[in-house]
């Protein structure tokens, strides 16, 4: 993608730079599957992405002989569709001549907010999405300290599960939404008092997350009201929007301690400002206001500044993989002009694990009225 080809993203702070991107996003399943089908979104891949990119160029008023690199995300994620994309971007490479900058998917999540703001480095990160769920220190453009991970799934996985279970695919109101976006909507009718889900680890002193436990919670929970209802499974709980209020808000509060912990532990460290420090939240679910609102509690009380990507770049997108591929040709950092042996890695962990270390620190975390 040009870096001028459109001022509403500025993909680059200099006219110089041009990238062509692989990013074909997942096909939108919604709760009807309760997530992403591997084979479906892989062939998706297939079959448009060579248009997707044809349309860049074009939008862009780029040839391929003008492009200054070809960025790609070769990890982690679907392995399916990441072959799809390496395969095609390597083609392109081999065809034009042009060096390859392989991205990390959740790098370039977490320096998005670097194309929309002004922000330095160093600052803390919560990458929160239907895939992943982690907190880290970004120190630089390929220099990244791990605080803390999802023990198990991610929360926008969750979501997910939750909406398919309550059959929010049958609601009026939810039909066409994806399970998170259906969850948030309910969630505004719902009391979330009604139901009292307790957060997850609540005395495990880290900065690690768990959302398998809560989700077991509440598939009970709704088995339980199916039969005190008399319904069948698969059938409108009346109590439906009660339980996306309490799931939401429980959801909310775990993410927000986890990261008051680690904001405490990065200030103690002095790797953060203590009166400058910046939070920032991408991924898919940092598009839902409720849980933006509850952290927004945590940034006031510990002095920091909160900012999230806008919502066309929290999910996953085209333009933070291009962006990323910026970065890294300004900083000189992971171009290559040989991909022999270049590989796709579906799992892969971002940067260097210190949440040992934040564990053994054990820091309290003072108690917060979460009045969202």
């Amino acid at each position: 993608m040009s870096s001028s080809s459109s001022p509403k993203y500025s993909l680059c702070r200099t006219s110089c730079t041009r990238l062509v991107l692989k990013w074909i996003a997942f096909p939108y399943i919604g709760i009807r599957t309760g997530g992403i089908i591997p084979p479906v979104a892989q062939q998706l891949h297939r079959e448009n992405i060579q248009r997707i990119v044809r349309e860049a160029l074009s939008l862009s008023k780029v040839s391929p002989s003008e492009l200054s690199a070809i960025a790609t995300t070769i990890k982690p994620g679907l392995a399916l569709s990441l072959g799809v994309g390496l395969s095609f971007s390597l083609q392109l490479v081999n065809q034009f001549k042009k060096p390859f900058i392989p991205i990390h998917h959740m790098e370039a999540h977490a320096l998005t907010i670097r194309l929309t703001n002004k922000v330095e480095f160093p600052f803390l990160v919560l990458l929160i999405s239907g895939g992943h769920c982690l907190l880290a220190l970004v120190r630089g453009v390929s220099d990244f300290l791990l605080l803390g991970k999802s023990l198990d799934i991610a929360p926008g996985d969750m979501l997910d599960k939750v909406a398919r279970r309550l059959s929010l695919i049958k609601h009026p109101e939810c039909s066409t939404m994806s399970g998170g976006k259906a969850i948030e909507h309910l969630a505004k009718q719902g009391n979330k008092l009604h139901f009292d889900f307790k957060p997850p680890m609540q005395r495990a002193k880290n900065c690690d997350f768990s959302f398998s436990g809560l989700q077991h919670v509440i598939d009970k929970t709704i088995m339980q009201k199916e039969i005190e209802e008399g319904i069948e499974k698969g059938q409108i709980l009346s109590s439906a929007a009660d339980i996306a209020a309490a799931v939401q808000h429980t959801i909310a509060c775990h993410i927000a301690k986890r990261t008051h912990r680690a904001i405490l532990f990065c200030k103690q460290r002095n790797l953060l400002s203590q009166s400058n420090a910046v939070l920032v939240v991408s991924g898919g679910v940092a598009s839902n206001l409720y849980i933006r609102k509850a952290l927004e509690i945590i940034t006031d009380a510990t002095q920091c500044t909160l900012l999230c990507p806008p919502p066309r770049l929290c999910t996953d997108n085209g333009i933070m993989v291009a962006w990323n591929g910026v970065e890294r040709l300004h900083a000189g950092l992971g171009i290559l002009y040989d991909t022999e042996g270049i590989r796709y890695e579906p799992k892969c962990p971002l940067g260097v694990d210190i949440s040992k270390e934040v564990g053994e620190a054990a820091i309290r975390v003072p108690r917060l009225k979460m009045k969202i």
